[in-house]
């Protein structure tokens, strides 16, 4: 590609990027969150804005974007868990939206998993400002830590990404959920939301999930369900189950 190819790319993909925001905009303002609960998590953060960029790999790590409200409460409602019988885990939690909205069902507990500590500060601000339901005090945790680092709660039943990172990064994450599950055996939900980061370079009927390529082709998880989005067709949701390789007809 040459370097006139690549700016123009750049320059699309930045282009496209606030079209995306601006969609996302009028998306929350249809249903509106931070201004009924007093929080911030509906502005967008690029990596190169937080402090610790050069900590955090582009790539690795992706952009701060917020899903919408009806998308997470939809997402949420179609994964078949015992709610109160399970910790809710956001990996890659930005600002803490969908721990929130996660609070307006009764799992036991709810941790955000974020590599950002700037990002980290403003979830743990937000939980605690929040006026809505389920938001008692300690209740909701959020966690500092490399997702490929993180001690996996023995409880944890349901996972939710929203495009946090790559495929490779993914797949590790799986790793220390399917060894979590190996040493305390449950049945478990992953919910992958998003399909990408947005570039402006395909439609979105034409791009597919990243994050969730992972568990696509790894045998301990089978795809139950694809959930539409109430908002837009990017906000579409692969749904996982666990197999229990132990159990007849498994894989």
């Amino acid at each position: 590609m040459s370097g006139d190819d690549h700016q123009v790319r750049l320059l699309r993909a930045i282009e496209f990027r606030q079209e995306f925001d601006d969609r996302l905009a009028r998306i929350d303002g249809e249903t509106p969150f931070d201004s009924v609960h007093d929080v911030d998590t509906g502005k967008s953060v690029e990596l190169w804005e937080l402090p610790e960029q050069e900590q955090l790999q582009i790539g690795r790590n992706a952009r701060y974007s917020p899903t919408p409200v009806r998308t997470v409460r939809n997402a949420l409602a179609r994964c078949r868990v015992r709610h109160e019988e399970v910790t809710f885990v956001d990996i890659g939690c930005g600002k803490g939206r969908v721990l929130l909205l996660a609070a307006e069902l009764p799992f036991r507990r709810i941790v955000g998993v974020e590599a950002s500590e700037t990002l980290c500060a403003v979830a743990r601000s937000n939980v605690a400002a929040f006026t809505g339901p389920g938001g008692e005090p300690g209740r909701i945790e959020v966690v500092h830590a490399d997702a490929t680092k993180f001690d996996v709660p023995d409880d944890a039943g349901l996972f939710y990404f929203y495009e946090p990172f790559s495929t490779e990064v993914s797949a590790t994450v799986l790793e220390r959920i399917e060894d979590s599950v190996n040493r305390h055996p449950r049945a478990v939900v992953l919910c992958f939301v998003g399909k990408g980061q947005p570039d402006g370079q395909a439609s979105e009927s034409e791009v597919t999930p990243v994050a969730a390529a992972a568990a696509l082709r790894r045998e301990r998880w089978n795809l139950v369900e694809v959930v539409s989005s109430p908002d837009a067709e990017f906000y579409e949701s692969l749904v996982f189950e666990h197999v229990d390789r132990d159990t007849p007809g498994t894989t």
